[in-house]
């Protein structure tokens, strides 16, 4: 008979492969978004733009009960009281620290991204779908694709200005973006229509502090923009050395303009541990810091667990991490500031809790959000008031 932990691992790699990895947002303030009323305002989905994605969500629709939820895999705080969540078949949004939740969307598409630049502009990326809103959510419009294939990631740094990364072989967000595979695409209308720019190498994450600072990664390498993504630095602006084990894909999240976090991950574990690595600049990319990692022969901080797991930045100084320990049926986490030099270590989240985190969203040091899955693969959305020290349930048992 398979031992627990043995069984657990298995559970784990296959809650992941199920909810992929989601890519998170660069720190987006803003108020409390719409959904506050004690009756939920209607939501209706239309199909404005060229190039539509077939199979679209059903819509017009009243907004449903909270119902059965079988999986989240991205969350944004929108200030310390608000927050949005959106999974297999669902966008979830509070304004009231998650006392009340509505169901603003529903649709046969799974949802792994969100994205609010303010409390009304915000939106949803899935697999072959793109939906955006203007109301905080009450309504949901389907946006445009690119031409050059499905979008894998979007960030916006204003309602109009967008970038993405797009196409690819294999189906977005599950594994690592194939190299050679992926474009580099630019918006200027809220996504109703996407353009290509050039880049420096098929890009794996992009993420923008402003209309003209932002960031793209590949593999080990990070290069920054200044002028929109029109043009980006020469050389790379940071390079994993190469004495680190081989990480084929880095995803980056901006905090503020010249100042990015960039997490690598080598893409397969081995002997219970997943090697990944956290990075961090503050001063446009003139010096890197290593936060912590996990690999043989590293002289950075151990990580709070032994498998990569959402990390977010709350400002160019903090950032919150989740680290799964399969074989412990645990949860690492831990909160990190001073620029990435202060790692203060939080109590486990056992597996009954939090097994498979895919999402996690901090408003400030105190106020956060965490989807992904429990240890029986059931959708699990938990919310935090005093910095990851204590979780508490979001969803109907």
């Amino acid at each position: 008979m398979p031992s627990v932990r043995i069984i657990a691992t298995i559970l784990f790699a296959a809650a992941v492969a199920a909810t992929g990895c989601t890519a998170h947002a660069t720190v987006h303030p803003a108020a409390a978004p719409a959904p506050a009323s004690s009756t939920p305002p209607a939501t209706t989905t239309t199909d404005p733009t060229p190039n539509p994605p077939a199979g679209g969500p059903t819509g017009p629709t009243t907004t449903l009960a909270l119902g059965h939820i079988e999986r989240l895999n991205a969350v944004q705080a929108i200030g310390t009281t608000s927050a949005v969540a959106v999974g297999k078949g669902v966008i979830l949004a509070t304004s009231n620290s998650g006392r009340r939740w509505v169901r603003l969307w529903h649709g046969p598409q799974e949802l792994h991204q969100v994205d609010f630049v303010r409390a009304q502009t915000g939106w949803a990326l899935g697999q072959g779908i793109l939906l955006g809103t203007v109301d905080g959510g009450q309504h949901w419009q389907r946006l445009g694709q690119p031409t050059v294939g499905p979008l894998r990631q979007v960030h916006f740094a204003s309602p109009t200005r967008g970038w993405g990364v797009a196409g690819g072989n294999d189906q977005p967000r599950e594994g690592p973006v194939p190299q050679g595979a992926t474009r580099l695409v630019h918006t200027s209308d809220g996504g109703r229509s996407w353009s290509t720019l050039a880049a420096p190498a098929p890009p794996q994450s992009v993420c923008f502090t402003a209309p003209d600072d932002g960031w793209l990664a590949s593999g080990t390498r990070v290069w920054r923009s200044v002028d929109g993504g029109r043009h980006w630095s020469p050389r790379p602006s940071f390079t994993l050395p190469l004495s680190y084990t081989y990480m084929p894909s880095a995803e980056l999240q901006c905090a503020a303009p010249g100042a990015v976090w960039v997490l690598f991950d080598s893409g397969e574990g081995a002997a219970g541990s997943h090697p990944y690595a956290l990075y961090t600049t503050d001063d446009g990319g003139a010096h890197w810091r290593g936060v912590l990692a996990v690999f043989g022969g590293q002289e950075l901080p151990a990580a709070p667990g032994s498998y990569p797991g959402p990390f977010s930045v709350i400002d160019p100084q903090r950032a919150f991490l989740l680290s799964p320990t399969p074989a412990a049926e645990a949860t690492g986490a831990v909160l990190i500031s001073q620029g990435g030099s202060r790692l203060q270590r939080l109590p486990d989240l056992p597996g009954i809790t939090l097994f498979a985190p895919t999402a996690v969203s901090f408003a400030s040091a105190s106020h956060g959000w965490a989807v992904g899955a429990d240890l029986a693969g059931r959708a699990v959305l938990l919310a935090t008031s005093d910095g990851g020290r204590s979780w508490h349930s979001q969803l109907p048992s």
